[in-house]
Parts: C-alpha cells; sequence; structure tokens
C-alpha cells in the first residue's frame, strides 16, 4: 500500500503484495510478533498530522512511517503538517516522553492533544528508531519483550531503580516491562528480540546476564505481522484496545 505525502502546508483542522503474506502463511513458516486487533485501524486512509519544529525530525519521521507503510495492504498512511489528523505527533518541549496510543485507542484523546510525542533528539539513528518503535503502537503493535512466549530472565529491581528516575510509578515500569497483555483480540506470534517493538536489553537488566541489542529497522516478523494484521478485510473495527486500554505506551 502506497503512502501519500501531502505537501507540508498548515491546515486548519507507513509493499509486498498481500499474496506473498498468505503464502507465507500457507507454507507453515513461522511468523513473530504480537498485535491488538481490536485497535487495528479500519481498511481505508489514516492521517498522521506532524506538528514538528526541526525540519531534520520531520524528515526522520517521515521516513519511519513510509518503513511501516510498505507492509499495511489495507491501510493507506496520508501525512499532513500541522495538529488535525487520526494520530497527531508532535514534539512539544513541555510534553514528557517518547510515547503513542495503541492504535485506534487514539480516537478517545482530545482532538487538541497529540496521540503521540517524540523527545527531541540531535541523535538521527536514536530518533529514527524510536518513531519507527512509536509507530509500531499507533499501528496497534505492543511490546515485544512482553510477548507471552518471552524468556527474558528480568532482574526486576535493577530494573525499577534504573528507570524509576524516568517513571516515578512502580505500576509504569511494570506496564511497560513487565506486564504480560491479555484479552481476547490478542494477535499472537512467535517471539521475535530482532523486533523493532523490543527494548533494547542491557545485561544487568537480566539475572543471566543476557543482553538484546537495539533494533534500529523493522524484522521480517515485524513486516510479516503488520501485514497480517491489515489484511484487507480480515479484522473487524471493535474499538478501544482490549488488551492495554486507552493508556499510552513507550
Amino acid at each position: 500500500m502506497r503512502m501519500q505525502i501531502l505537501p507540508l502546508v498548515n491546515h486548519s483542522t507507513y509493499q509486498p503484495p498481500h499474496n506473498d503474506a498468505e503464502a507465507s502463511e500457507r507454507t507453515g513458516r513461522q511468523k513473530r510478533g504480537i498485535a491488538d486487533t481490536s485497535a487495528r485501524w479500519p481498511d481505508g486512509v489514516v492521517t498522521v498530522a506532524l506538528d514538528l519544529k526541526d525540519m531534520k525530525s520531520q524528515a526522520l519521521v517521515v521516513d519511519a512511517i513510509r518503513e511501516w507503510a510498505h507492509h499495511t495492504p489495507g491501510l493507506q498512511l496520508k501525512v499532513v503538517n500541522g495538529k488535525k489528523g487520526d494520530i497527531r505527533v508532535s514534539d512539544d518541549e513541555g510534553i514528557k516522553g517518547n510515547w503513542s496510543y495503541i492504535g485506534t485507542n487514539a480516537r478517545y484523546v482530545p482532538m487538541d492533544k497529540p496521540t503521540m510525542h517524540l523527545n527531541r533528539s540531535d541523535n538521527s539513528k536514536e530518533f529514527r528508531q524510536t518513531a519507527l518503535h512509536e509507530f509500531g503502537h499507533a499501528l496497534g503493535l505492543l511490546h515485544e519483550h512482553q510477548h507471552p512466549e518471552h524468556d527474558i530472565n528480568w532482574n526486576s529491581q535493577l530494573v525499577y531503580a534504573k528507570y524509576k528516575t524516568l517513571e516515578s510509578d512502580k505500576s509504569l515500569i511494570d506496564r511497560d516491562f513487565f506486564t504480560l497483555p491479555t484479552g481476547e483480540n490478542l494477535l499472537v506470534k512467535g517471539y521475535d528480540t530482532k523486533s523493532v517493538m523490543h527494548y533494547g536489553i542491557e545485561p544487568d537488566d537480566t539475572k543471566d546476564g543476557r543482553e538484546t541489542k537495539q533494533n534500529y529497522s523493522l524484522s521480517e516478523g515485524d513486516k510479516e505481522i503488520i501485514r497480517k494484521l491489515y489484511s484487507p478485510g480480515r479484522f473487524q473495527d471493535s474499538g478501544l484496545s482490549s488488551a492495554q486500554g486507552p493508556a499510552p505506551l513507550d
């Protein structure tokens, strides 16, 4: 599915053919990832509004969207400049953190508020990775390191200590690291450490010292699960995410 990039103007108000995905399913090749079908955007067009002050950052965000858009056969992502869209991206320095609402949970956000926030950064590689990760959430994907089949032996006390300066509420650290998603609308494939939806894990974050490198591009598993999630007519739009509720994820 193509992505339409409109001219950057002020508004008032991210392919392989679908049958390739079906073929891989028929041959039994393992696909990987985890998504919430209840937060899937309906087939058609979703408008992504970019309210970003830095033009270099804006170009990186558009590039990240484009990478996803090659693999959403039932969905067209239309990028506009401004604050009015289905997905609204901000880099407002008065807002904290990198986060996004999950898929159609963005509908529950007041129209004058962003549904995704990206911290400004001079590190282009890390900024683009963050944008790629957050747009995965915006399309309905969940954290891969919270996959029901993950085998991470977390050093939870160290993780709490390390991230308490970013998340003072322990329950938010649980939400982003440890809590396994539940709900009848989960689309679950094999655990994928190469997924862009997987946090980078340092050796001291785990009891066995195992490290997971940060991923900077979509894995084959990412491409396959988003292709399946957005196969035209495959899932019905059911509104609020049953797995995560209306709160955003980092």
